[in-house]
């Protein structure tokens, strides 16, 4: 490990492993009288992982916390931020989607798949990958659980959940405002809430956001920075509670505009010389291949360095709706609960897939997503001999999706005319239905011992149609049929596209799969010492099987459900009077049939399932109350990741095929590798203080220190997608009273530079060269922050 991590790590040395610095008002130490050898303890952090209120340290499950509060002072308002201080998580935005991964294990490109890191929230299963990149904003806390949780929540996933509490309304008048502005990139971000009682046994509240701006990489070709977004945001919540019978409603509306990406070439890597001409003997590269066919200067920039070249408009928009509705009935000493939810998305984008000034390659999509849910709940008290917590749920969604490849006017310069200006149009949808009984009981066998199990019986049902089709022009979703020949014999030989048009192969799939799955839980925890637990689970879980929405070819369009048996062991304790606490967990968890997606190296992905996969590791986390006010903490994961059987992967550029033949084609064997997204160490550190600088003022600061090791972002794990190990500080500096605060942020700034996420520029392979793109992360940020409470 290098020097420098180190260092930067020692400002919390004093604690084992940590819980992020983001959950600052959870983590603030308290002066408590009488508590402890010294009056400073630290305060105790409550969540609901398992369907009830309980103390972080009484969880069984690897988890991390991140407090609502800090979450705004440090204006994180999304999964990507957030991602930085969270051991084993990672986020990525790719070329079409958003893509989440814990423990190395995420879902691909395809818009049809379950997620295997399940979001909810307020107890609502998010249940696409379009729906990660939603603001969120008001926030009570964010619950990240590493793992299969597989009896309590709405889907079964296979990697662990990510659970986003809304704060709710009090009963007392409360209101607030924040404005963050980070000059750098011209963002501005402002969010405002205001609640209280509106009646007997009544309260409401309202918050809404607000931000813009942000670009970052610099389009040379239209002279601006990009990305630029605004998002818009807004809920409403009423909240009943009566003697044995709380109701609460939430309606929520969010619009997300992006106009420009954060992709870029950072690669042109050639391996022959061009032969012939003025210029022969030099590397045949992309872009000299392109200035060959009279297209110069379109790709000049080909180096990581925040700079990209793109003619086509580029625009994805979202709109979200959601309705919440839940409600508890007290029956006796239990529970009754019943949670309704409807979520409702549109996305439509139009990108620049060929990353040049070319008019070569572009990808126009609209997307819609309707979801309705249903869950009833019973929980016993918890204090008896037995006690569970059992119950239904019920989900069916519908996805109706259609994009279109265009293939631009420039094409007629690289020969390929017969397609200039035609697009290959997609459509596709998708009925599902989830019905679940579940149940997990806890059994007291002493005082100090317990025995927990859980099954949940699942059937999932899932109809869908796929038609892919040739039109004439560019930049629309329908249009006139393809009737030429030799259109659609490039389109079909060359590209590997069956088309359903007069003389092609007929691209027009319907089918319809069906599987009933009972997965376990068995977990054992005891009481060492009243302030030391140990515990040890088994659990399996599951991902459904689905529909690949994104193949050209017809042979490609079912993939199976993919599996996951895990074992976990690990200590929770406090010590100190409360003063510190730490949890270790060991887990070990072995994938059959991992859903993979991966660029076909042309303009396609494929869908498949990796035989077998493993992911075992540690994580550590702890937190200590230094002095009043002042807590640090620190977290060490460690994660060994290998596919032990995958003889199905897409080889990666210059690759000698080893793998299985699929279609004809034979692919790379991956039997052996690390995946994606697997560093194998995270470290993490952090110091939160929270003074008083006179009777009225008080010193609010923090300091986030996180290292990442080197690992692999290219779909294909090409050698050029390996990232160099980084490490990230962020600070904040603030003042503030009862009713205001001023702080200054920083993020990033060590303006470090780093990718997360690269894939191979369509058509380069075709002269011979490596090239590629990137998602690249923000480099350094300072921002000015002012709020006012009420």
């Amino acid at each position: 490990m290098k020097m420098h991590a180190v260092a930067a790590l020692g400002v919390s040395a004093v604690a084992l492993a940590a819980t992020p610095a983001f959950a600052a008002e959870e983590q603030a130490a308290a002066a408590a009288s009488g508590a402890g050898s010294t009056g400073i303890l630290l305060e105790e952090i409550i969540v609901t992982a398992q369907k009830r209120e309980q103390s972080l340290s009484q969880v069984p499950i690897s988890i991390s916390v991140l407090g609502g509060e800090a979450l705004a002072e440090k204006s994180v308002s999304n999964l990507q931020d957030m991602a930085v201080t969270v051991p084993n998580f990672q986020i990525t935005k790719t070329g079409l989607t958003t893509q989440t991964f814990i423990r190395g294990i995420g879902s691909g490109n395809d818009p049809a798949f379950e997620q295997s890191v399940a979001q909810y929230v307020d107890g609502i299963n998010y249940g696409r990958a379009a729906l990660t990149r939603a603001p969120f904003f008001d926030t009570q806390r964010v619950e990240v659980l590493r793992g299969p949780q597989s009896i309590l929540f709405g889907k079964n996933s296979t990697a662990g959940a990510l659970s986003v509490i809304a704060a709710r309304p009090t009963d007392f008048v409360q209101a607030g405002l924040t404005t963050t502005y980070t000059p750098a990139f011209d963002q501005f971000e402002t969010t405002a809430f205001v609640s209280g009682p509106v009646a007997d046994n009544l309260s409401a509240r309202v918050a809404v956001r607000h931000a813009k701006g942000g670009g970052y990489v610099r389009n040379l070709t239209k002279d601006k920075d990009e990305p630029d977004g605004e998002d818009i945001a807004a809920r409403a919540t009423l909240q009943y509670g009566g003697d044995g019978f709380n109701s609460t409603f939430k309606v929520e509306y969010s619009k997300f505009d992006v106009t420009g990406r954060e992709l870029e070439v950072i690669a042109d890597n050639a391996t022959r010389t061009i032969p012939a001409g003025p210029t022969a003997g030099q590397p045949l590269t992309f872009a000299s291949a392109l200035a060959l066919q009279g297209l110069p200067g379109v790709l000049t920039d080909t180096s990581f360095d925040f700079k990209r070249q793109s003619d086509l408009y580029e625009t994805d928009s979202t709109k979200l709706y959601k309705i919440t509705w839940a409600n508890d009935f007290e029956v006796g000493d239990a529970v009754v609960s019943a949670i309704t939810g409807l979520v409702d998305y549109q996305r439509a984008f139009h990108v620049d897939l060929d990353f040049t000034e070319a008019n070569m390659l572009g990808g126009l999509t609209d997307e819609s997503f309707r979801q309705i849910s249903q869950e009833l709940r019973l929980a016993s008290a918890e204090d008896g001999t037995f006690s569970f917590i059992g119950g239904l749920y019920f989900e069916h969604n519908k996805i109706d999706y259609a994009d279109a490849t265009e293939f631009g006017r420039d094409l007629v310069r690289l020969g390929y005319g017969a397609i200039a200006d035609v697009s290959a149009a997609r459509t596709y949808r998708q009925s599902s239905t989830t019905y679940a009984a579940f149940g997990q009981v806890t059994a007291r066998a002493t005082d100090d011992l317990r025995l927990i199990g859980g099954l949940r019986l699942s059937r999932d049902e899932k109809e869908a149609a796929r038609r892919v089709f040739a039109i004439q022009g560019q930049g629309a979703l329908n249009g006139t049929l393809v009737t030429s020949a030799a259109t659609i014999a490039t389109l079909q030989a060359g590209l590997g596209f069956s088309l359903d048009n007069p003389g092609g192969a007929g691209h027009d799939i319907n089918a319809s799969r069906g599987q009933t799955r009972l997965v376990p839980s068995v977990t054992v925890e005891y009481d060492v010492t009243d302030d030391t637990m140990l515990f040890a689970s088994y659990k399996e879980g599951y991902k459904g099987g689905g529909f690949n929405v994104r193949a050209n070819n017809n042979a490609n369009f079912e993939f199976d459900d993919e599996t996951v048996e895990t074992w976990e062991a690990g200590v929770r304790s406090s010590f100190l009077g409360n003063r510190g606490s730490m949890s270790l967990t060991a887990y070990r968890s072995t994938y059959s049939n991992l859903q993979i997606s991966q660029f076909d190296g042309t303009v396609g992905f494929n869908v498949g399932n990796a035989g077998r996969t493993r992911a075992q590791g540690v994580e550590a986390e702890a937190r200590y109350a230094l002095a009043p006010g002042i807590t640090a903490g620190t977290s060490v994961s460690y994660l060994d990741f290998e596919y032990l059987e995958f003889r199905r992967g897409n080889c990666a550029f210059g690759e000698t095929p080893d793998g299985d033949v699929v279609g004809g084609v034979r692919l790379c064997d991956y039997t052996g590798r690390r995946g994606r997204f697997t560093p194998k160490l995270n470290l993490m550190g952090n110091l939160t203080v929270n003074q008083p600088l006179t009777d009225t003022i008080d010193l609010r600061s923090g300091l986030d220190v996180s290292y990442r090791s080197s690992h692999q972002v290219h779909d294909n794990l090409d050698p050029l997608g390996q990232v160099k190990g980084y490490t990230l500080v962020d600070m904040r500096i603030g003042i503030g009273t009862d009713t205001w605060d001023l702080a200054v942020l920083g993020k990033n700034l060590l303006d470090k530079h780093y990718l997360t996420y690269s894939a191979n520029v369509p058509f380069a392979s075709s002269v011979g060269a490596n090239t590629q793109y990137a998602s690249v992360a923000r480099g350094r940020a300072i921002s000015l922050q002012a709020s006012l409470k009420y």
